[in-house]
């Protein structure tokens, strides 16, 4: 029986600036193909199917970087930020999840184009929906015309075992032990297939990512046509990360439930996440974005610095788009026509940006407390809108001052921020212009950068060993120390031990592992990754219930006053939350599907 595949949605160019996840298509496939050997038997087609492929990953749903439902970032479910919408009766997953107002039955989690959404994404949007199409390249590549080149074959080949393990990998994170798919199911085959252990997800993942890799070129993408797909870097970045989640306290523990951990705490875990990363580096294709000798410029620009000839060798593997405003549109603040309000950063994580000379902020300092967003970290610029900052063209205004006191321009409206904060990272207002709906930019979503794997590194290599481990063998060695200091350094902080020293702590394994979280917090703020890091680490039970944010007034004399302890989202938490509930429909439909603990 011919294996049937479904019509070929409309497929992308990977020019320089477009990859399969572009709004607007360079080629279309423009007919129903009945079966698999009419795509894999043309290189071609089996070229578009394969661009096909990756649309399914979660940041192609919607197109903006915010693509939970109800046009939230998944930073607002954390301690990161909370989020405004000028709806008021719809509650976005965000704040759903905040709430704990989240279940088997109603968790619609992913943003959908159609506005639909999604109950629970299991199969679509990282998860079985796109790991089908990989799994039917696989089954078919063989399919090939004889005059297909070996490099080509093979290119298709590890893109799909690529793709296939990012799926699972949007799974596990999520649910933990789930499935393990790694064939194209026939109509007769039973499709109700029990979760697998959290050991064996992670081996597949980590097994296929070392296949994928022996297949793709042993050179990065030059051209245009192949740019931006999954290359060697992407594998091991995978690698690497699914490694450290698979090290860390909540998977790498005692306990019965195999499900959701290993069962059994073995350190030497630390070691092999700390050696994968080390591996990324080793490759020598990546290095951190810095164009400029400008903390703040370095970090800001990151976000949107793609095109003809650009220089940005950091991305690993993203989802790169057109020029387009989308998310500028979904964050865009109080104070401008068609705002939105959006993503609010926390009053929890702006005090957690350091000062300039990498000593603590305090509130009980009473010089700090008097002008808080003085001598900061420069990524606090880059990536938060306060009261008080200066813009010389901000949207459709130019010298622009915010106003987020107490009657301030920016904090009246249904799109005012709760938190006194908006979200800068990502934005580049300087050309966008949500007011007029005029403008664009490029926003590349990263799934992996090099900064997170310098990050990944650091945090494995210290728990494997302390400040100063290296990888044994490796070409390139990073001590934890170093591979903070590269990220460091590329804003213009100061290095650990001057760090340390200026806070009186002693440089061991205990106080790095506090600066590399923190480091982490900031670094990869809104990426997606503090809602997982607080889990996987088994510290957000120690955290606050809620999140704060800050009164400002605005006193007679022009100078401001202000309250940063007031409470303005709670922020439920309750052990079942470490882990997704799998969705009822899937537990319904299938007898061997077993829900995760509490739900």
């Amino acid at each position: 029986m011919k294996n049937t595949v479904k019509k070929l949605v409309v497929i992308c160019s990977m020019a320089a600036a477009a990859l399969p996840a572009c709004r607007k298509p360079l080629f279309v496939v423009p007919v129903e193909f009945k079966s698999a050997e009419d795509v894999f038997t043309d290189s071609a087609r089996a070229e578009y199917f394969i661009n096909n492929a990756y649309t399914d990953m979660p940041a192609d749903v919607a197109g903006s970087f915010n693509w939970l439902d109800g046009n939230a970032m998944l930073a607002s479910a954390s301690d990161e930020a909370m989020h405004v919408s000028t709806n008021k009766t719809a509650p976005s997953a965000a704040q759903r999840m905040s709430a704990g107002n989240w279940n088997p039955s109603n968790m619609r989690y992913y943003r959908a184009s159609d506005g639909a959404g999604e109950i629970g994404s299991w199969l679509k949007w990282g998860g079985y929906h796109g790991n089908r199409k990989a799994n039917t390249a696989l089954k078919n590549v063989h399919l090939l015309p004889a005059n297909t080149t070996q490099r080509f074959r093979d290119r298709i080949k590890g893109e799909a075992l690529f793709i296939r393990a990012m799926h699972h990998w949007f799974l596990f994170q999520k649910w933990g032990g789930i499935p393990v798919v790694d064939k194209s199911f026939e109509a007769s085959d039973d499709v109700r297939q029990p979760r697998n252990a959290v050991r064996t997800v992670v081996d597949f993942i980590v097994r296929s990512c070392d296949e994928a890799y022996a297949l793709l070129p042993e050179e990065p993408y030059t051209a245009p046509s192949e740019v931006g797909r999954a290359d060697r870097g992407s594998c091991m970045a995978l690698k690497a990360r699914v490694l450290l989640y698979a090290a860390s306290p909540l998977y790498n523990q005692a306990g019965p439930d195999s499900l959701t951990s290993y069962g059994h705490e073995d350190a030497t875990r630390w070691q092999l996440a700390a050696k994968a990363a080390q591996a990324v580096v080793d490759l020598g294709w990546y290095q951190l974005y810095k164009p400029s000798t400008t903390g703040q410029r370095n970090y800001q620009e990151l976000f949107n610095a793609w095109g003809a000839g650009n220089s940005n060798r950091e991305y690993i593997f993203a989802r790169l788009r057109t020029p387009n405003r989308d998310t500028e549109n979904d964050n865009f603040p109080a104070g401008f026509t068609n705002a939105k309000g959006g993503t609010c950063p926390s009053q929890d994580l702006v005090d957690a940006y350091e000062m300039e000379d990498g000593t603590l902020f305090s509130w009980n300092n009473a010089t700090q407390a008097a002008n808080p967003y003085q001598k900061r970290d420069p990524r606090f610029y880059a990536s938060i809108i306060y009261n008080g900052a200066k813009y010389a063209k901000f949207a459709n205004k130019t010298n622009y001052t915010f106003q987020t006191y107490t009657g301030g321009e920016n904090a009246q409206g249904l799109a005012k921020t709760e938190t006194s904060y908006y979200l800068m990272k990502f934005m580049d207002y300087a050309n966008v212009n949500p007011a007029q709906g005029t403008g664009s930019a490029y926003h590349n979503w990263p799934y992996f950068r090099y900064a997170e794997v310098l990050l990944n590194l650091a945090e494995a290599g210290n728990e494997a060993g302390g400040p100063a481990y290296v990888v044994p063998g490796a070409v390139n060695a990073l001590s934890p120390v170093a591979a903070i200091n590269l990220i460091r350094a590329r804003v213009g902080m100061p290095d650990v031990q001057t760090t340390l020293a200026r806070r009186g702590q002693p440089l061991d394994q205990a106080s790095l592992r506090e600066l590399i979280r923190n480091e982490r917090r900031i670094e990869l703020a809104f990426e997606d990754h503090r809602y997982y890091d607080v889990r996987r680490w088994m510290i957000i039970e120690q955290l606050p219930k809620f999140i704060r944010g800050c009164t400002i007034t605005r006193e007679s004399n022009g100078s401001f006053t202000y309250n940063p302890n007031v409470v303005v989202e709670n922020k439920v938490f309750e052990p079942k939350h470490y882990f997704f509930p799998i969705p009822q429909t899937e537990v319904n439909r299938n007898q061997n599907m077993q829900q995760n603990p509490g739900w």
